[in-house]
């Protein structure tokens, strides 16, 4: 799931255990469009296939607050590998009903991927989706550093040699793991909502985004654009060759029966 930037990190090591309150069966799911900008080849994820983020929604009965705070509990009072494996258990069941050839990216914690469990779970799921055709990414979450570095790298790589695609989430915002872009394990940078906003009137934040884009052809990535809401910000990023983008422009997330 989503969420905010506020005023420091949370770790699952140095956040003080809160009773245990929250699980993931008090969330509904939410999906939105990630959507390829410019040209596309006939058959490719984004266009004619679709691409989808899955999206924590916290049920109002169970939870007063926002996704953010709502996945804020979760890590803090529970090992981030728990609340990701039951995620993954939900995405992968919604997945296998799917008939159309579907990309979906969720969002883990990345110290779930320092975590053999995990891995081999991720594994498996992409065996399944890739013989329906489907797609799995990865969406790395900022929740701080990771405290085995080494590890996640070769678990992430272990991953994409499988053909699951490791993604950067909120970019631009705060912590951005460029030693993980060292380690050429990035296929996708998802630049922050907050840099993309207003870009055409801000060349600064313009610039951000290109330098962003330089980035990411220098390690062989792609980039996401987040929170696109106007077409004047479609347009600035189409100019710089963004190749995706996200947001209200484009899709509106919908609760989805996962």
């Amino acid at each position: 799931g989503k969420r905010h930037k506020r005023g420091k990190f949370m770790t699952p090591d140095s956040a003080r255990p809160l009773p245990l309150t929250v699980s993931i069966a008090d969330c509904s799911f939410a999906l939105q469009r990630i959507g390829k900008l410019g040209r596309h080849q006939a058959l490719e994820f984004g266009a004619s296939w679709p691409w989808f983020e899955l999206l924590i929604r916290p049920m109002p009965l169970c939870f007063q607050g926002s996704p953010a705070d709502f996945i804020d509990r979760l890590y803090a009072e529970r090992v981030p590998e728990e609340s990701d494996s039951e995620v993954l258990v939900r995405a992968i069941n919604w997945l296998a009903g799917r008939r159309e050839p579907t990309r979906l990216s969720i969002n883990v914690h990345p110290q779930s991927l320092t975590r053999a469990r995990l891995v081999g779970q991720v594994l498996r799921a992409q065996q399944k989706a890739e013989h329906s055709g489907h797609s799995l990414c990865l969406e790395l979450v900022e929740f701080g550093e990771c405290p085995e570095p080494a590890v996640l790298a070769r678990n992430a790589q272990r991953l994409r040699d499988a053909g699951v695609l490791i993604a950067l989430d909120d970019f631009g915002s705060r912590l951005n793991r460029f030693d993980l872009c060292a380690e050429g394990i990035v296929d996708l940078i998802k630049v922050d909502a907050s840099v993309v906003r207003d870009m055409h009137l801000n060349p600064y934040r313009e610039a951000i985004v290109e330098s962003i884009s330089t980035l990411a052809k220098g390690i062989q990535a792609s980039v996401i654009a987040e929170g696109v809401e106007t077409i004047e910000e479609q347009q600035s990023l189409s100019r710089l060759g963004i190749e995706y983008a996200q947001g209200y422009h484009f899709h509106r997330p919908e609760i989805a029966e996962i």
